[in-house]
């Protein structure tokens, strides 16, 4: 039992739900998703252990091929990974990394374990919103595979950050999290920034190609994203910025993705997009919105 006001275990909270409960079908899941991303990747895979990764958090109905990128090409063994999310239901502080105070993180497939970066206090203590959010969760499922599959315990820290004003501080959290993580010296460490693509459609309030959803749209959907992940992939933080304020995007984690982007260039980082696709795609059918998920890695 834990004892009275030491850190909590987060919970599963989105397991049964957005992915699966049972061990079987959630490692059934993630194996056929390492498949379909083999078979599905947009370029081919670059030499050398990923680092760092821009990767979706829908359900896993959605998310599991562009996160599986990460299980087929990450560094070995994986000691520590850094996850920075945006958050969906409470509001941050913008340019500040706001960390959740947790002792573990329980997955169907065991439990993994935590680890403080030294960066907790710059930021106020998102815990609670943390709990409920569902962009640091799905990603878990994946490690807690991997450590499965490693045999050795793999520990997460996880911050929420919504907001970055300009390329400058992309620059400077990037330096404080290499700093604090020793990244240049831990080839076991990675970043992780989870962010779906653009949420198209009057649902979502943005609509700039139309309404009427039809492959045309999709199509220039797909051109403008990947026109920001190709800054991403390359460090290209200014016209990163420029895209998102110019188009006024809807990618709900490009904070992160800067700060990762800036990161992998700071390290001299080989970035690519390793997928794109959309929801639409994934239920093989119209709808009339949808998201798109893409995977942008760097080794």
């Amino acid at each position: 039992m834990e004892s009275a006001g030491s850190p909590a275990v987060r919970k599963a909270w989105y397991a049964g739900t957005w992915y699966a409960a049972e061990p079987d079908n959630l490692r059934a899941t993630i194996t056929e998703a390492i498949e379909q991303a083999r078979q599905q990747a947009l370029e081919r895979d670059r030499e050398g252990p990923v680092r760092v990764a821009v990767l979706p958090h829908a359900g896993l109905t959605y998310s599991a091929r562009g996160i599986a990128h990460l299980l087929r090409l990450a560094t070995r063994p994986i000691r520590r990974v850094l996850i920075l999310s945006p958050s969906h239901n409470s509001i941050v502080p913008d340019d500040t990394l706001s960390f959740g105070l947790f002792s573990g993180y329980d997955t169907p497939l065991g439990r993994l374990e935590a680890f403080r970066t030294g960066l907790e206090r710059s930021g106020p203590d998102a815990t609670i919103p943390i709990q409920r959010e569902h962009a640091v969760e799905m990603v878990l499922p994946f490690l807690a595979y991997q450590q499965e599959l490693q045999g050795q315990s793999i520990a997460v820290a996880m911050a929420l950050i919504s907001h970055v004003t300009e390329p400058s501080r992309a620059q400077a959290l990037a330096r404080e999290i290499a700093d604090a993580l020793g990244f240049g010296q831990d080839g076991g460490t990675l970043l992780i920034a989870s962010s779906d693509f653009s949420h198209y459609g009057q649902r979502f309030g943005y609509a700039p190609f139309g309404t009427h959803v039809d492959p045309r749209v999709a199509a220039r959907v797909r051109e403008a994203d990947l026109e920001i992940a190709r800054h991403m992939a390359a460090g290209e933080l200014g016209p990163l910025f420029l895209s998102q304020r110019v188009h006024r995007c809807t990618i709900c984690g490009i904070a992160g993705a800067a700060i990762a982007s800036a990161l992998a260039r700071q390290f001299s980082l080989t970035g690519w997009i390793a997928d794109y696709y959309n929801s639409m795609d994934v239920l093989g059918s119209h709808a009339h919105d949808f998201v798109a998920y893409g995977t942008v890695l760097w080794r």
